[in-house]
């Protein structure tokens, strides 16, 4: 791969990274202010209890009914921690899950395209160019991220069309998606 591509990608994975970075600080904030309450809540109830006990005070109807809601709360939020915290904990590891198999699935993909790379008879420049056609890039993004001409990029195109023996880039993209699903190579559980 070029090192257009290489920078190309890098750029790429590092908006991927900020977007999570920024989910899991939401996540953060958000069980913060969850134990927060609990703390805030439950220290208010021992405080009034303890405030009755000391002064040997009976509660009013109000008051009683005001620390059992804040009883409730407490409660509450601290079972909404324990089942957020327990939901998180099985989204990470279907994410881990999720990751692996894009892993092993990308290495199929790569492999495949490869294969088909040497088949097709591309050169270096023209299997760049493929894989940016593949990513969805128009002529102009592909020619800045190449550091070329777009007339240049649309001759490496017609020469990638002719050789894979295609018209389009749609059609290119329905050939390589049928080759990696008819492909004999199977991702290992």
């Amino acid at each position: 791969m070029s090192k257009d591509l290489k920078n190309l990608e890098k750029i790429y994975n590092l908006q991927g990274l900020g977007h999570r970075g920024t989910s899991r600080g939401k996540v953060f904030l958000g069980l913060s202010v969850l134990i927060a309450c609990v703390a805030f809540f439950g220290l208010d109830v021992v405080l009034d209890i303890g405030s009755h006990r000391v002064s040997g005070i009976t509660y009013t109807s109000g008051e009683l009914v005001h620390l059992v809601f804040e009883m409730l709360a407490v409660f509450g939020l601290g079972y909404a921690i324990t089942i957020l915290w327990a939901y998180l904990r099985l989204l990470q590891v279907e994410a881990e899950r999720s990751q692996e198999t894009i892993h092993m699935l990308r290495g199929n993909f790569d492999d495949v395209l490869l294969t088909k790379f040497d088949d097709w008879g591309l050169t270096t420049a023209e299997r760049d160019v493929t894989l940016l056609i593949i990513r969805g890039l128009s002529v102009a993004d592909i020619a800045a991220a190449r550091n070329t001409a777009q007339g240049t990029i649309k001759a490496q195109s017609t020469s990638i069309f002719r050789k894979i023996g295609v018209g389009s880039k749609a059609e290119l993209m329905s050939l390589i998606i049928d080759e990696f699903l008819t492909s004999d190579r199977t991702p290992a559980s």
